[in-house]
């Protein structure tokens, strides 16, 4: 008897857990379900929701600006950056009022639909192609690519030139014949299936900061709550995956591919564009702020730099960096001019309004 009331015991804790495991996880669903909608229609409200046919699925085009303006500005996102539609708006408000903005979230971004297909090179810029051409939105254009959008933007201009105005590279990435070789290549596994179904599930608001950061202080709740949105509705798609899978391989094959031209490019050079020691104290001012805003470990993270030796060690290296691959990459891609612009990767983020006046007056003097 005893060992029989020691079982029903056991028995009725694993219900319980088991029932109170099923309630939990129907709660998440019902939360992220209501959660999601909400911030569905504010988004649509707002003008970031366009999703346009290029086939078997829908990519979503957003625009801005002017449609009758004197040049369109295409923004390609970089590797995961669900939300540059959202945040590269503080950087381009000084160039929407006489010119078309657009913003082509890739498969699997945002509210563009997911697919099984790899994300190569080609299939990415031929999505781009097809998405602008049924959002009726005609070339030429001007590519404002970030980050990775880079090596798409070349791939674009190197075999379409005819479809290219001019690119502004806001710190693409810096290709070379061995950009990204230091990652470690893998394969989508069962894994990332796994995080995809429970990020559908709304088990990734759990998660949320642990991917993506806080927008620095310039940036709004409503900004944050939007782009957090966008974020979200990122992590429960392979598509990214894939295109993570495959950064080194596209890279390297935009690099070599490059079609020197004349057309024009501008490549605001931000995480390598430290040239001063004032430069170098202010980035770092701005980075312990981000990390005091996302609630880092302050002692394993926080920067400060105070002799002089450090300081000229560092800006020897951002120069070296410069010079042995900033500037091949320009100089190969031909008519490219580098104006540095201190500051964090996310330069759009950092410091909006200048990067913006940067691009205006590069656009002012196409004409």
């Amino acid at each position: 008897m005893k060992k029989k009331s020691i079982g029903k015991i056991i028995l009725r804790v694993v219900i319980i857990l088991l029932t109170a495991f099923v309630l939990f996880v129907l709660l998440t669903f019902v939360v992220h379900k209501v959660k999601s909608k909400k911030e569905f229609d504010l988004l649509k409200v707002k003008g970031y929701y366009n999703p346009v046919s290029v086939g078997d699925y829908s990519l979503n085009v957003t625009k801005f600006g002017n449609e009758n303006g004197k040049h369109t500005i295409v923004g390609l996102a970089g590797l995961g950056m669900a939300d540059y539609s959202l945040a590269a708006r503080q950087m381009t408000a000084c160039l929407e009022e006489d010119n078309l903005v657009v913003f082509v979230d890739r498969a699997g971004y945002g509210f563009s639909d997911d697919t099984e297909n790899e994300m190569t090179l080609e299939y990415i810029v031929e999505d781009y192609r097809k998405a602008l051409k049924n959002a009726g939105v005609e070339a030429p254009y001007i590519l404002m690519p970030h980050s990775i959008g880079g090596a798409y933007a070349n791939y674009w201009v190197s075999n379409y030139p005819e479809e290219i105005e001019a690119i502004v590279f806001v710190d693409g990435s810096q290709l070379d014949e061995n950009a990204f070789s230091d990652r470690e290549t893998y394969e989508i596994g069962t894994g990332d299936r796994i995080l995809a179904f429970l990020a559908k599930m709304g088990f990734s608001r759990y998660v949320l900061r642990d991917y993506f950061y806080h927008y620095p202080d310039n940036y709004s709740d409503e900004e944050q709550y939007l782009g957090d949105a966008l974020t979200l509705m990122t992590l429960d798609s392979i598509a990214p995956v894939s295109e993570d899978t495959k950064i080194a391989e596209n890279a390297q094959a935009a690099f070599n591919g490059i079609v020197t031209n004349d057309i024009p490019k501008l490549y605001i050079c931000a995480s390598w564009g430290i040239e001063t020691k004032e430069d170098l104290i202010e980035c770092n001012k701005w980075i312990n702020r981000q990390i005091e805003i996302n609630h880092l470990d302050m002692k394993e993270r926080h920067v400060e730099y105070e002799d002089d030796e450090t300081l000229n060690k560092i800006l020897e290296t951002f120069e070296k960096a410069r010079n042995d691959t900033i500037y091949p990459y320009a100089e190969k891609m031909g008519n490219c001019k580098v104006v540095c612009l201190a500051g964090d990767h996310m330069i759009y983020e950092q410091k909006p309004e200048e990067c913006g006046a940067i691009v205006k007056q590069f656009i002012d003097e196409l004409e």
